[in-house]
């Protein structure tokens, strides 16, 4: 098989997932594992009995997303790089259909398809589904599925992930390359995320408002103009994002994203405290 000259990041703790993230990889290329957090010894096997896997080992403790992914991103040996969660699957083909896309574009994103098996999972899935889909025309680059050439990095103030901010990286990462005007492309092919329920969604809204205020703290925004902000966001729904998620997935999906963004306040506000 010819080998791709691309390399799949992927960060991994104690998720077993792995397994099947790294088999439904169909290709012949480097996978730069980025093993955090005291990895469990079942993932340290999976990974090792995968030969294509270069292990990266990050030994402080704790989840901080966007040193995890820099790592990973500095550890590839190859120019091009595609990242993805240890909990998502690529459909056959993605990952070759990308790399080609990049020989013409510097960054390429594939859509992000949510999985659920009830009610609940699947509340969250069409509220990540708004984020990744239909806010801001669905041009939002939210991992995973984002691929790049590392050589942007120098177009983006010199570094990939704000590690900073701890959460949210994904999103702040995502207004740089809009605001940097490198052209990019997104596929409608769709990478498998795994179902999440709802109190840990809330817990990521909550760790991405935390994310938020530090990011805002290094930019010297003042809390008085964060608050009159989040009152104007509520109270008049200037992006008319409330009247979107109603028009999408009725009362229940707008409640719930109320909900969401309400956590994501809550972590702004009080997380530095917590």
């Amino acid at each position: 098989m010819k080998i791709l000259p691309i390399s799949v990041i992927v960060p991994v703790s104690t998720d077993i997932k792995i397994k099947q993230c790294l088999e439904s990889i169909d290709e012949q290329v480097e996978i730069v594992v980025v093993l955090n957090n005291n990895p469990s010894t079942e993932v340290v096997n999976i990974v090792s009995s995968d030969d294509r896997c270069k292990a990266v080992a990050i030994k402080e403790a704790g989840c901080n997303l966007a040193a995890i992914f820099n790592k990973g991103i500095e550890s590839a040996s190859n120019q091009k790089v595609l990242l993805i969660n240890s909990d998502c699957l690529f459909p056959p083909g993605l990952i070759n259909k990308m790399s080609q896309i990049l020989e013409s574009y510097c960054i390429v994103k594939a859509r992000v398809k949510f999985t659920y098996t009830n009610r609940r999972q699947r509340l969250v899935a069409e509220c990540r589904r708004l984020f990744h889909h239909v806010f801001d025309d669905g041009t939002n680059l939210f991992g995973p599925g984002l691929s790049f050439h590392r050589c942007i990095k120098k177009e983006l103030g010199g570094y990939y992930f704000d590690e900073n901010r701890g959460w949210g990286e994904d999103g702040e990462l995502s207004n740089r390359i809009h605001g940097s005007g490198i052209k990019f492309y997104i596929v409608d092919d769709c990478v498998l995320h795994g179902e999440e329920n709802i109190l840990h969604d809330l817990i990521v809204a909550w760790r991405i408002g935390c994310g938020a205020r530090r990011g805002d703290r290094s930019k010297q925004k003042s809390l008085f103009k964060a608050v009159k902000t989040d009152l104007c966001y509520l109270a008049a729904d200037p992006k008319r994002r409330f009247k979107i998620a109603y028009s999408e997935g009725g009362y229940a999906l707008m409640f719930y994203f109320l909900i969401w963004k309400l956590a994501t306040f809550f972590g702004y506000y009080f997380g530095k405290r917590r």
